[in-house]
């Protein structure tokens, strides 16, 4: 009698788990992580982890061993001990192929709590979707691979390959988190080796598509100093405040430029706007009645993939410069660069890998998964650049990620729980348990 469940009795296994999986999502965001303090999630998933029991440790972040990555980027946090989890499945016997589920425990900050319908952290459903920060970006994902296994187990059957699940850290600032595992894997550095993997899942909230490339990413902090004045004799000063204006409308233009049709990258010549420049933070000004003396920009910074990060900074760089001697010469800019340094990529949805996750959409949707050139940056990259691993991004619709009232839909998430479940079946074979 053949060991692999059928479809009918891996949904019922699925739908048997529903009220688990919307309860282990609500604890999941109970436990708040701002990238930099993500300790209270990392201890939830790590107890459920070993409820499960899993073979998990700890891989401690620590800059100095990543510095000299090409993928490294300057840290916005402290190291301060964090770790990452990484948790492996071990079969009986060797023989079947493996994959490494991987997810990041950081989420963005929520904004003034008011604009909320209810308390960011006090996740509630409502009309079929769960809402709080991180349900969608990304703890759903995470519950939805680990839902996934425990289906098997349901059914008194376990995967007859390694499978593994790796939750990280800065992921929504650097990125460091996910390089920290992958230089501990390749160096020897934890009991798991990169060897022990076959294929890399990402279950990032994209809506059930199989993510085909993503642009690349770097944060750059701009400081413009001009010359303060009494309001009263405002011709003697310089305002950065309002040169900061100017600079961004150039921005702008070559924003422009670099999304013009015959500019693209053939990976995103069917997307609307895949380069984005957002000024995401501004802080200036000493007084109302004064000329200011300084202004600080935060900006988030896109690019093709095959373009480098120093490049595009150094060529963002110049622009920012240029324009600042058009306005008045004895405007300073001072420009760093902290947090993404992150290069953009082009996955291998071809590899027999990625071919079998296409398969269990198709088994459990009736049609082909939708392929998708992401405007934004991933942990994806980590191994599309640094490994021979095939790796994309699946996981559940979600709603409102980065903004208010953030969501993820619970019946994508039990779609993409089965379809990573068939995925198991099919690509690791199963073994009783």
């Amino acid at each position: 009698m053949p060991l692999a469940p059928t479809a009918e009795r891996l949904a019922q296994a699925v739908a048997q788990l529903d009220a688990e999986m919307i309860d282990t999502l609500g604890a999941f965001v109970a436990a708040r992580s701002p990238s930099g303090a993500e300790q209270p999630a990392a201890d939830f998933f790590e107890a459920r982890l070993q409820q499960l029991g899993l073979d998990c440790e700890r891989i401690v972040l620590d800059s100095r061993q990543l510095r000299d990555s090409p993928l490294f980027s300057c840290p916005c946090d402290p190291d301060g001990g964090r770790h990452n989890l990484l948790a492996r499945h071990l079969p009986r016997q060797s023989g079947g192929r493996s994959v490494l589920f991987n997810g990041h425990l950081d989420v963005v900050p929520t904004g003034p709590e008011a604009l909320w319908s209810a308390p960011p952290f006090e996740p509630r459903v409502q009309d079929g979707w769960l809402y709080g920060r991180g349900a969608g970006d990304m703890k759903g994902g995470l519950v939805c691979a680990l839902m996934a296994f425990q289906a098997l187990r349901l059914l008194r059957l376990q995967p007859a390959g390694v499978v593994g699940f790796n939750a990280v850290l800065d992921e929504e600032n650097t990125g460091n988190g996910t390089l920290a595992t992958v230089h501990a894997l390749q160096n020897t550095l934890a009991r798991a080796r990169l060897s022990d993997f076959d294929a890399v899942i990402i279950p990032e909230p994209f809506a059930e598509t199989l993510m085909a490339a993503q642009v690349g990413v770097s944060w750059l902090t701009v400081t413009l100093t001009g010359r303060p004045a009494h309001v009263a004799y405002m011709g003697q000063g310089l305002n950065p405040i309002e040169a900061a204006y100017e600079l961004m409308a150039d921005l702008k233009r070559l924003e422009a430029e670099w999304n013009a049709p015959q500019n693209r990258h053939p990976a995103f010549k069917d997307v609307a706007h895949p380069i984005n420049f957002n000024l995401g933070r501004i802080e200036g000004g000493e007084w109302n009645s004064s000329v200011p003396c300084t202004c600080t920009l935060g900006l988030r910074c896109s690019y093709y993939p095959g373009t480098e990060p120093d490049a595009a900074v150094a060529l963002i760089s110049e622009r920012l410069r240029a324009r600042a001697r058009e306005l008045n010469p004895a405007l300073q800019v001072e420009i760093r660069t902290q947090g993404h340094r992150s290069p953009g990529c082009v996955y291998d949805l071809d590899h027999p890998a990625m071919q079998a996750l296409a398969q269990a959409h198709r088994t459990v949707n009736g049609r082909d998964p939708e392929r998708l050139a992401c405007t934004a940056t991933t942990d994806g990259r980590h191994f599309r650049l640094m490994t021979d691993i095939p790796v994309t991004n699946y996981g559940p619709l979600a709603r409102d990620i980065h903004g208010i009232d953030e969501a993820v839909s619970l019946a994508s998430m039990r779609r993409v729980t089965l379809t990573l479940a068939h995925y198991l079946v099919d690509w690791c074979g199963v073994e009783a348990l």
